[in-house]
């Protein structure tokens, strides 16, 4: 099921044929839990006590794609910079809390985007939204949306927050052979690596729905 209410007003003019194969995927009805729990640690639970999601901090993150150099499409994450948190110097997309003078989820991911990259992102480049997630250890409910830029940014990222910008093409994501078990606080958890980084937990969960989306129409499960 779909739980993205928003109106996406994306223009297909001069995009990929897979980047708005993946616009059309995204107001359908989406994998969801299906897709998010491959990439699961195994402890994580498969549902949670609506207490739990009502009292969540809510929050919202980026999957910003754009074209390569060399013709392929590529992604953004990025390495936390080192902090007193649950999430210190860990992959992930761009995104953060959501504030009080945001108007909605994707105004929370846009400008933390910009905050954290330099970039800015419109509301015209959002493809659609991916489905939310709940996170636990950091008691975070995440939404997140995936953009197109039809050039490849230069970045200006903030050193307090970001410590890596971290280019992650859809060519290797997409592969099987990339996501391998790795051992995480003496368990083995999925994964995959970039630039010998690990990518785990949360973001990973959103990736492998990313790429259930990202199957060609005569492969895409619904």
């Amino acid at each position: 099921m779909n739980l993205n209410k928003e109106i996406f007003n994306f223009s297909h003019e001069n995009v990929p044929e897979q980047v708005v194969a993946l616009s059309n995927r995204l107001t359908g009805p989406l994998p969801g839990l299906i897709a998010q729990i491959k990439a699961a640690p195994p402890y994580r639970p498969t549902s949670f006590k609506m207490s739990e999601l009502e009292s969540a901090r809510k929050a919202a993150v980026l999957w910003l794609m754009y074209p390569t150099q060399e013709g392929e499409i590529e992604g953004v994450l990025i390495e936390r910079a080192e902090y007193d948190g649950v999430h210190s110097k860990q992959v992930g997309m761009p995104g953060g809390e959501m504030e009080l003078s945001d108007t909605d989820y994707i105004d929370t991911a846009l400008r933390e985007c910009r905050e954290e990259l330099g970039i800015a992102v419109h509301r015209k480049n959002v493809l659609g939204a991916l489905s939310p997630l709940y996170i636990p250890p950091s008691n975070f409910y995440v939404m997140p949306y995936v953009a197109w830029l039809h050039t490849r940014p230069v970045w200006s990222p903030d050193e307090r927050e970001v410590s890596n910008v971290l280019g992650c093409k859809m060519s290797y994501i997409s592969d099987p052979e990339t996501w391998k078990s790795y051992e995480v606080k003496g368990l083995q958890v999925p994964g995959f690596l970039l630039e010998s980084r690990l990518v785990w937990g949360a973001t990973a969960m959103m990736i492998a729905e990313l790429m259930e989306c990202w199957k060609l129409p005569d492969t895409f499960a619904e």
